[in-house]
C-alpha cells in the first residue's frame, strides 16, 4: 500500500473522525501527513497513532490567516503539497429551524463554508503539479435537511464552491472534488472513534445505514490518488444508498 509514497497530505479536522481516519490511512500509503486541527491536542494524539510520518499543526479555519499559516507551516516543513483533505467542520445542535437563530447561523456558515473557501483559498496556490483536493461537504449539501437548515446550506455552498473552482485548480495541474457523506459514526454524533482496518476488512453498510469515519477516508484517499484523475469538479455521495430512493415510508399507501 504505497499510493502516496513521496506525497505531502494536509488533513484538516484530522484529531478524530473521518480526519483521523485519513490520515492514518495516508500515512500507511506512503504518505508525510500533516495534521490540522483547532483541537492541537487531539491532532498530536493522531500524530501519535501515525509516528514519524506525521506532524500536527494548530488551525482554525474560519480564520483566513490561520489557514495561510497552516499552509505556510506545510511548504516550510516539507517543501511541497500534494494532497488538501479539507475536511474541518461543524454540525452544532439543533432540531429544526426554530432552534436555529442568527448566532447560530452564522457560526455553522463561518465554519463549514467560510472556512472551506480559506482552505481552499490558502491551498490552491501552492498546491502541486498533479496534486489533488478533496473536501468534505454532505449528503445534506444536496438535499434539504429540515433538522439543520443553517448546515445544509453551508453544505450546499461547499458543493458549489468546489465545482466553481475547478478552473482555478485545473490552471495549476490539479483536480478538486468533494465526498458528501450520508451518516457516519463519528464523534460528531458521540460515537468513538475506533481501529483502523485493512480496507478490505471493512464490513458492507447495509440499506441507508450508517457507515464509518474510514468507509469515509478510503473514498477521500481515492479521489486523491491517480487511479481518479478522470474526475474532476464532483460532488461525491457516500450514503448506502439513503438519497437514491424515496425512504420507504415516504412511499404512496392505496390506490
Amino acid at each position: 500500500m504505497t499510493r502516496f509514497t513521496g506525497k505531502v497530505a494536509l488533513v484538516t479536522g484530522g484529531a478524530s473522525g473521518i480526519g483521523r481516519a485519513a490520515a492514518i490511512r495516508f500515512a500507511q500509503e506512503g504518505a508525510r501527513v500533516f495534521v490540522a486541527d483547532l483541537n492541537l491536542a487531539g491532532a498530536e494524539a493522531v500524530v501519535a497513532e501515525i509516528g514519524n510520518a506525521a506532524c500536527a499543526v494548530e488551525v482554525d479555519i474560519a480564520d483566513a490567516a490561520s489557514n495561510r499559516a497552516m499552509v505556510d507551516a506545510v511548504i516550510a516543513e516539507a517543501g511541497q503539497l500534494d494532497i488538501a483533505f479539507l475536511n474541518a467542520g461543524y454540525y452544532g445542535a439543533a432540531e429544526g429551524l426554530d432552534t436555529v437563530d442568527e448566532a447560530f447561523f452564522d457560526r455553522v456558515i463561518a465554519i463549514n463554508l467560510k472556512g472551506t473557501f480559506n482552505g481552499i483559498k490558502a491551498v490552491q496556490p501552492v498546491i502541486a503539479k498533479g496534486g489533488a483536493v478533496v473536501v468534505t461537504a454532505s449528503a445534506a449539501g444536496v438535499i434539504g435537511h429540515p433538522a439543520n437548515p443553517a448546515y445544509s446550506a453551508a453544505k450546499h455552498g461547499v458543493v458549489g464552491l468546489v465545482k466553481s473552482c475547478v478552473t482555478a485548480f485545473a490552471e495549476r495541474g490539479a483536480r478538486i472534488n468533494a465526498i458528501c457523506p450520508g451518516g457516519v459514526m463519528t464523534p460528531l454524533i458521540g460515537a468513538p472513534d475506533v481501529a483502523i482496518v485493512a480496507p478490505g476488512d471493512l464490513e458492507r453498510v447495509a440499506l441507508r445505514g450508517m457507515g464509518s469515519a474510514q468507509h469515509v477516508a478510503e473514498v477521500a484517499l481515492w479521489l486523491a490518488s491517480p487511479a481518479a484523475g478522470f474526475i474532476n469538479g464532483q460532488a461525491q455521495v457516500i450514503d448506502a444508498a439513503l438519497l437514491s430512493t424515496f425512504a420507504p415510508i415516504l412511499l404512496p399507501v392505496g390506490p
